[in-house]
C-alpha cells in the first residue's frame, strides 16, 4: 500500500489534476501526495483539494521570509513570545484541537501560517494574539474546510481558542481571522513544512 507520493515536477496540467482528482475521491489508504513544481492552475488544485482525503501539497516556498518587518519586530522578540505561547495553548488542548492530527505536525503549520501571514499582511502588535489562534484554528483539519461554514465543531474550538486570549477576542473574532488568512494564503496553505521533511528522514533512516 502506497502512504506517500510524491508526482512533483511531472509537467501535470490541469487535465491531469482532475484525472488525479477523481482517484483520490476513492483512495482511503494515501497520507501525503506532492504535488509542487507542475503546471496545475487554481481551477485544478481547487479540484484535487476537494476530492482528497490526504494531505495535499500543491506548492513549495523557495524564497524566505527572514526580510520581512514580521521576523525584525522586537529584534525577533515578538515572533519568539507569540510561537512559546502557541505551543503552550496547544500543548494544554490535550488533543482537543484535532484529535486524529499529529500535535506536531499542528503546531509546525501554525507557525507556517503566521509566519506567511504576518510576512505579508501588516497587523498591530496587539492583534498577533487574534492572529496565532487563528492560525491555530487554520491549521486544523476541519479549520481549512469548514471556515466559511456554520460548524458547531468549529463554534466549539473557535470559542475555547477565544477563551485562552482571556476574553480580548469572542469566537466571531477568531472565525473572521481564519477567514482572513485563509484569503491570503491561498493555496500557500498547502506547502509541506521542515517537520514533514524531518519526519520523511526519520522514516527514511530507520528512527521512526
Amino acid at each position: 500500500t502506497i502512504r506517500r507520493l510524491s508526482l512533483k515536477d511531472n509537467a501535470i496540467d490541469d487535465a491531469g489534476a482532475h484525472v488525479l482528482a477523481a482517484a483520490l475521491t476513492v483512495n482511503t489508504s494515501l497520507e501525503e501526495l506532492d504535488l509542487w513544481g507542475n503546471n496545475i492552475t487554481k481551477v485544478g488544485k481547487a479540484a484535487l483539494l476537494a476530492a482528497a482525503k490526504c494531505k495535499v501539497f500543491l506548492e513549495l516556498e523557495v524564497a524566505p521570509f527572514q526580510s520581512s518587518a514580521w521576523f525584525r519586530l522586537a529584534g525577533g522578540r515578538a515572533r519568539a513570545v507569540l510561537f512559546e505561547w502557541i505551543s503552550q495553548v496547544q500543548t494544554g488542548a490535550h488533543g482537543a484541537l484535532d484529535g486524529n492530527a499529529d500535535p506536531q505536525d499542528l503546531l509546525f503549520r501554525t507557525f507556517s501560517f503566521i509566519d506567511k501571514f504576518l510576512s505579508s499582511t501588516r497587523v498591530k502588535r496587539s492583534e498577533l494574539q487574534l492572529t496565532g489562534v487563528a492560525a491555530t484554528l487554520a491549521a486544523t483539519s476541519q479549520g481549512i474546510v469548514e471556515a466559511s461554514h456554520d460548524s458547531h465543531r468549529n463554534d466549539d474550538l473557535a470559542a475555547w481558542l477565544a477563551f485562552v486570549t482571556n476574553g480580548e477576542y469572542t469566537a466571531d473574532n477568531v472565525k473572521e481571522a481564519v477567514r482572513r488568512i485563509i484569503k491570503v494564503l491561498g493555496f500557500k496553505m498547502h506547502t509541506p513544512t521542515a517537520y514533514n521533511f524531518l519526519r520523511r528522514y526519520l522514516r527514511k533512516t530507520g528512527w521512526t
